[in-house]
C-alpha cells in the first residue's frame, strides 16, 4: 500500500528547508498550536462559517476594524473564489471587464463562468528587470466603451510593485464603475507605515487577499473587503455563499483569524523590512546582483541580467545545493516572499549562497539574448473561447490562432496567451524561451487548444 502524495511532503517537510516561498507561516514557524484540532464540521457547538453566529460575526467584525472596510469576509478556497465573487457581484453576463495586462489567470476563468468579456490594457514595462510596472491611463478607454461595467488591477504584483489606487479609484468613481483589487500578495500591508497603504484604505471597492501568502495562515485562506461606496454588499453576500465550499474547513479559517490577530505585531514586519533593506545593500556591493526597488519593502527580487545564466538555474541551484526554496523565478529575476518566521539565520544563509553562487558564473558578454515578455492588448470572450468547437494544433504552428486555452509562467500564473485572443510569435518565442530555462508552463505542452 502506499499514499505518494502524504509520503512525498512528509520526506519533503523532513529536510528542514529554509523557504522563502508562500505560504508566510514558513513550515508551520509562525501557525498557532492545536489548528488540527479544529477540523470540525457545522455542529452544535461549532459554528458555520456561512451564517450568523456570534463568533463568525465578531472575526469578521475584528478583520473589518482592521483594514477599515464595510464588511469583510473570511474564505478557505484562497483568492480564486475572491475573485469569483468579486466578478460575480459585480458584471453580468454581456458585460465587459477592464484589467490590466498582468491580472491572474483566475481572472480570466471567472469571467468565463460569468459570460462576460475582457478588455486589457498592457501594462508598462522595466526594461532593466522586464517586468511589468506603473498604472496605465483609463480614462479615454472607459469614455469610449459603455460595456465596461468594472476595472479589476493586481497590486502588488509578484514583484511588489503596486498600482496609483487612489488615482484609479477617482477615475472609475467619477464614472459609477466599481474598483476591483487583486491584493492577494499585500495581506500585510496594514500593518505597518513602512509598506504601502492597502487598497482597502486607498478608495477601492472590494479588495481580495491571500491570507497564506504573507501571513501566517495556511495554504487557502483569504480575506475578501468590501470597502468603496459601489461594493453591493447584498449581492457579495450570495455571490460567497454559492462560489465558497458548503463545506468550508475551519483548520484554514481559524488560521485565517489568528493570523489577523498576528499582524498587530508590526515590530516584527518592521525587523522584516530592516534585514530585506540590510540584505539589498550587501549583497550589491559582494556581487554584481541587481535587487529591485519596489513598492513591497519585505518582497526580494533579485536581477541576474549581469551573468551568464538565467532565473530558473539559480533557482534550481539553490533548492538541490543549498536546501533553499524561492517563490518563483523568470528569465532574469529570482523572487522571494521574506516573513516575520524568517530568521536571521535563514537570510545570512541566503546571502551566503548567493554569494558563492555569482562566484562561479561568468559574467554575461553579449547583450541579452532573451525574448522580451510579450505584449497584448485587445477584447477578449474567455467564454465563447471555452464553449467554442476546437482541436489541438503544434505549438509551434499555432500563432495567428485564436486560443482556447490560457497559458502561463506558473508561479505566478500570469498569462502569456489569453483564452479568447490571438497567439503570437512573440509568444511562441517567450515560452519557447522559458521551457528551453527550465522553467513551468501551464495550459499547453507541444500541443495547444485552439478555436476551429
Amino acid at each position: 500500500m502506499s499514499a505518494p502524495i502524504y509520503e512525498n511532503l512528509i520526506r519533503y517537510s523532513e529536510e528542514n528547508r529554509i523557504s522563502f516561498a508562500m505560504p508566510g507561516h514558513k513550515g508551520g514557524a509562525g501557525l498557532r498550536e492545536g489548528l488540527i484540532k479544529c477540523d470540525v464540521t457545522e455542529l452544535g457547538k461549532t459554528e458555520d462559517l456561512h451564517g450568523k453566529s456570534e463568533g463568525v460575526k465578531k472575526a469578521r467584525r475584528l478583520l473589518s476594524e482592521l483594514y477599515h472596510s464595510r464588511d469583510s469576509f473570511i474564505l478557505t478556497s484562497g483568492s480564486t473564489a475572491c475573485i469569483q465573487a468579486m466578478i460575480f457581484s459585480t458584471l453580468k453576463r454581456g458585460d465587459v471587464l477592464l484589467c490590466f495586462s498582468d491580472c491572474h489567470m483566475s481572472v480570466i476563468n471567472a469571467c468565463a463562468l460569468l459570460g462576460c468579456g475582457m478588455r486589457i490594457v498592457q501594462r508598462e514595462l522595466d526594461l532593466d528587470f522586464h517586468i511589468p510596472k506603473g498604472t496605465p491611463e483609463i480614462e479615454d478607454i472607459l469614455d469610449s466603451d459603455s460595456r465596461i461595467r468594472a476595472v479589476l488591477v493586481t497590486s502588488p504584483n509578484y514583484y511588489g510593485m503596486t498600482c496609483d489606487i487612489e488615482r484609479l479609484s477617482e477615475v472609475c468613481h467619477e464614472r459609477n464603475i466599481p474598483l476591483l483589487v487583486d491584493e492577494a500578495h499585500g495581506a500585510h500591508f496594514i500593518v505597518s507605515d513602512m509598506l504601502p497603504k492597502s487598497a482597502a484604505e486607498l478608495g477601492a471597492d472590494l479588495v481580495c487577499q491571500s491570507a497564506h501568502k504573507t501571513l501566517n495562515a495556511l495554504t487557502g485562506a483569504a480575506y475578501l473587503h468590501a470597502s468603496g461606496p459601489l461594493a453591493d454588499l447584498g449581492r457579495l453576500e450570495k455571490a460567497v455563499s454559492m462560489i465558497e465550499t458548503s463545506s468550508p474547513s475551519y483548520v484554514i479559517a481559524a488560521s485565517a483569524d489568528t493570523a489577523r490577530e498576528d499582524l498587530e505585531s508590526e515590530k516584527k514586519w518592521e525587523a522584516i523590512i530592516s534585514l530585506v533593506r540590510c540584505f539589498k545593500f550587501n549583497i550589491q556591493y559582494k556581487t554584481k546582483i541587481k535587487p529591485l526597488i519596489n513598492d513591497d519593502f519585505t518582497r526580494l527580487v533579485l536581477n541576474f541580467a549581469a551573468y551568464d545564466t538565467t532565473g530558473f538555474e539559480i533557482e534550481r541551484i539553490l533548492s538541490e545545493e543549498y536546501g533553499i526554496d524561492i517563490e518563483a523565478a523568470d528569465l532574469d529575476n529570482i523572487v522571494m516572499i521574506v516573513t516575520p518566521p524568517n530568521t536571521n539565520e535563514d537570510i545570512d544563509a541566503l546571502f551566503d549562497a548567493l554569494v558563492k553562487i555569482s562566484g562561479t558564473l561568468s559574467p554575461r558578454k553579449t547583450e541579452r539574448d532573451f525574448p522580451a515578455l510579450p505584449k497584448y492588448s485587445g477584447e477578449l470572450d474567455p467564454q465563447k473561447a471555452f464553449f467554442s468547437e476546437c482541436e489541438k494544433v503544434p505549438f509551434s504552428q499555432s500563432a495567428g490562432k485564436i486560443s482556447a486555452a490560457t497559458v502561463t509562467v506558473y508561479p505566478p500564473g500570469v498569462p502569456i496567451i489569453y483564452a479568447g485572443g490571438e497567439i503570437s510569435e512573440e509568444m511562441l518565442s517567450y515560452i519557447g524561451a522559458v521551457k528551453a530555462a527550465g522553467g513551468k508552463i501551464t495550459g499547453a505542452d507541444d500541443m495547444i487548444e485552439v478555436v476551429k
